[in-house]
């Protein structure tokens, strides 16, 4: 029984960095900050925070679909920051952490008066200490 218990947690110790090696995703859906709606066909820029200019990071970009709704399921675990743009809006925001083997959902409104960024995990040195707690000025 003893070496039963032995070899479950370390199967445990194992199973974790697997975790970590597998990519994860982020998903969601663009809606107007007025009336609610989904935004077709906004244009999504996202990138693993911190950006370096210069470093390996790059601006990914897709587009929602008809509903409203994006996603990237073949992502590397990390911090990424999402940017949501419509001609005519002004844009939306979502930071979120994605975990390996796991989908970060999120939910950006466009149309605010100013930028405005949500998420689970904002950052605090990212965004306006004096802001609501789940919603955040750039």
């Amino acid at each position: 029984m003893k070496q039963f218990a032995i070899l479950i947690a370390m199967a445990g110790l194992f199973a974790v960095p697997a975790m970590a090696d597998q990519p994860g995703g982020i998903s969601g859906t663009v809606v107007d900050a007025q009336n609610g709606q989904p935004v077709p066909h906004a244009t999504l820029y996202y990138y693993r925070a911190p950006y370096l200019e210069n470093g390996p990071n790059r601006i990914m970009t897709l587009q929602t679909n008809a509903r409203g709704y994006f996603s990237d399921l073949t992502l590397q675990p990390g911090r990424y920051v999402v940017m949501a743009r419509l001609p005519g809006k002004v844009e939306g925001c979502a930071i979120d952490d994605v975990m390996g083997g796991e989908v970060a959902r999120v939910r950006i409104e466009i149309g605010h008066n100013e930028i405005m960024c949500s998420g689970p995990r904002v950052h605090p040195a990212l965004v306006d200490p004096n802001a609501s707690a789940d919603v955040y000025r750039i």
